[in-house]
């Protein structure tokens, strides 16, 4: 492609692009981005594609082709460069790019070490709140196991609140020594503390330090005669040993170590990580890599690298890969940016460490199969089901997005309503939508009337609106309820001029399906993969508002008084209810006590005195 080809948002874009780090973005006609990459010189790595000397490749010649404008985002170095990459990948999902296929988030284990007295949590999301996170655990009874055996062997509490304020009640957790009552003053901060630090030594997988460290408790607690206190080490020392006895040992290597390595098929890719924490395989995952056909072994290794541990939070001294992989320094030195200390990528040719990998290998073409099996006949069951209902409502072709919206409410009360939108029978949340229904909230036919008309508006203005989900056009709207739902539908409809769309309510009584002009409803074959889909695509509706309808609920349900105080946000008001528990505390406390909590000035304790006992 030469300069005189060039659409002229390319042209000025390239004629303007800095010679600096950063992130550039290609962008098609309706604006979507087409492709994410990073460049130590973007000038020089973004004009490159449209030199006419490049080596031609068929799919960048593809992406070249659609290009119509370039976004770039400076930035200070590599590991600035490599964190925003992977989240603009994550966020838009650019068909040129390789992408790690995030369609579920991995559970962690936390420990909460941003408070006193830190728990030990399940959670999915990952937040740079100082907390120490461990896993992912992608097995759900190896996760079960793990949280049993953290609870009898190391006695954390597991009830909320800030602890070491006032006296609290022994519950039944200290009772059955599963807690030593930090609460009740039974134990303090620093002996706390030291199980704290146990409790990550074996979620690191550091038996060994933990062991020596236990038993050397264990002898000072008989050497005090403290038996009681001996007898529980003792026991947490045997389940030690039985978690041991279950670990692979890889190789006598002491430093922490991920084996990564691929298999590919079929457009898309399988990358297995097995992590190794001081000589012992204790955990793997396995994860799906879309927009790989064509790509080679060393590239999707690449790309996969860079998204994964820009996500991950913690990186290990080495990462074993099977193939050697593209600008191997310049990530390596973007890994040693996020870690704080050097981080190498090896990729063994021979000898033990290439066996094992060859190992994790055939791991990823078992996952490999079985996932492309699953999508095969997940694929055929939609592709039949969407026949059926294709079928059974008179439709020209397959309806392959639809469109599905539900209601929400308790006697008029905080009325929300859903849109979940399911593609070639597949869930696409990324397309979700929620509403807060507004004005008079217990007529049903006027709330669906009044989502529709807030969603489908869009179909009329230009592409690349406010909203481009919302400009894709479905082939099916499917309404929750009968036949007041569907002529609601169809007035909002008609008022949009886009009566051409079809659109069905589904009666849940029995499973009856309405449609424009016709005096009696649809009935699809029981257990048939239509209904089975159409029963799927209701439930996610229905799931999606009666989740957001509880979130508005629950939150007006615990408003407190002090929402109502100038100058107290959500902040202060958070820091006042952990200081004295609940809005009486905060009450019956004096302005000088007030002022002793972290941002309260004494105009904003005057303040909360004069609102509160009024």
């Amino acid at each position: 492609m030469t300069a005189t080809d060039l659409n002229e948002n390319v042209r000025n874009a390239l004629e303007r692009l800095p010679a600096e780090p950063g992130v550039y973005q290609m962008l098609d006609e309706r604006g979507d981005v087409l492709y994410v990459g990073k460049a130590i010189d973007l000038r020089s790595r973004v004009r490159s594609y449209f030199q006419p000397g490049r080596p031609h490749v068929a799919r960048t010649d593809a992406m070249v082709e659609l290009v119509r404008d370039i976004r770039t985002i400076i930035v200070a170095n590599d590991t600035e460069a490599l964190l925003l990459e992977s989240n603009l990948i994550k966020q838009h999902r650019p068909p040129f790019n390789i992408r790690l296929k995030d369609d579920k988030s991995y559970p962690h284990l936390k420990l909460t070490m941003g408070e006193r007295f830190p728990r030990l949590i399940f959670t999915r999301k990952l937040i740079d709140d100082g907390g120490r996170y461990f896993g992912p655990y992608t097995n759900a009874a190896a996760l079960r196991e793990v949280i049993e055996i953290v609870r009898r062997a190391f006695p954390l509490r597991t009830c909320t609140g800030e602890i070491g304020v006032t006296y609290r009640r022994p519950c039944l957790q200290y009772h059955i020594k599963r807690c030593m009552a930090p609460c009740a003053f039974l134990q303090t901060e620093p002996e706390y503390d030291a199980i704290v630090a146990e409790v990550a030594l074996f979620l690191e997988g550091r038996f060994e330090a933990l062991i020596s460290r236990i038993e050397r408790e264990m002898q000072k607690a008989s050497d005090d005669m403290a038996y009681e206190q001996a007898a529980r080490l003792r026991d947490r020392l045997a389940d030690l040993h039985r978690v041991m006895a279950r670990q692979a040992v890889v190789w006598r290597s002491r430093i922490d170590m991920d084996v990564v390595a691929a298999a590919h098929g079929q457009g898309v890719s399988c990358v297995e990580v097995f992590f190794v924490r001081a000589g012992l395989l204790v955990g793997q995952e396995s994860s799906i890599v879309e927009g790989t056909e064509g790509r080679g072994p060393d590239e999707v290794l690449a790309e996969f690298v860079q998204q994964y541990y820009a996500r991950a939070p913690k990186i290990p001294k080495e990462i074993m890969v099977e193939a050697r992989i593209p600008d191997r320094e310049a990530v390596e030195r973007a890994l040693s940016g996020k870690r704080g200390n050097r981080v190498r990528i090896l990729a063994p040719e021979r000898g033990p460490r290439a066996e094992y990998l060859r190992k994790v290998r055939r791991n990823a073409e078992q996952h490999l199969a079985d996932h492309l099996t699953r999508t095969a006949i997940a694929d055929e069951r939609a592709s039949v089901a969407l026949d059926e209902i294709a079928a059974a409502l008179n439709l020209p072709t397959q309806p392959r997005r639809i469109e599905c919206y539900d209601i929400s409410h308790v006697q008029g009360t905080d009325v929300v309503g859903s849109m979940v939108v399911f593609e070639d029978g597949r869930s696409r949340k990324a397309d979700y939508r929620r509403f807060k229904i507004q004005g008079d909230g217990n007529d049903d036919f006027a709330n669906m009337a009044q989502m529709l008309r807030r969603r489908l508006r869009y179909l009329n203005e230009p592409a690349g609106g406010k909203e481009k989900k919302f400009a894709r056009r479905p082939d099916l709207l499917l309404i929750d309820g009968g036949r007041g739902q569907l002529n609601a539908a169809l007035e909002i409809l008609r008022e949009l001029d886009l009566i051409a769309i079809p659109v069905a309510a589904l009666a849940k009584q029995f499973e009856e399906l309405y449609l424009p002009g016709e005096a009696e409803p649809v009935l699809l074959a029981a257990n048939s993969p239509a209904m089975h889909l159409v029963q799927r695509i209701r439930d996610e509706a229905h799931r999606f508002a009666v989740t957001y309808h509880r979130t508005l609920r629950g939150k007006r349900q615990i408003a407190s008084p002090l929402d109502a105080v100038p100058g107290v946000g959500a902040a202060r008001k958070k820091a006042l209810l952990r200081k004295f528990g609940s809005a009486s505390g905060v009450r019956r406390a004096s302005e000088e006590q007030l002022r002793t909590v972290p941002g309260i000035s004494a105009s904003v304790a005057h303040s909360i005195k004069e609102a509160l006992n009024t």
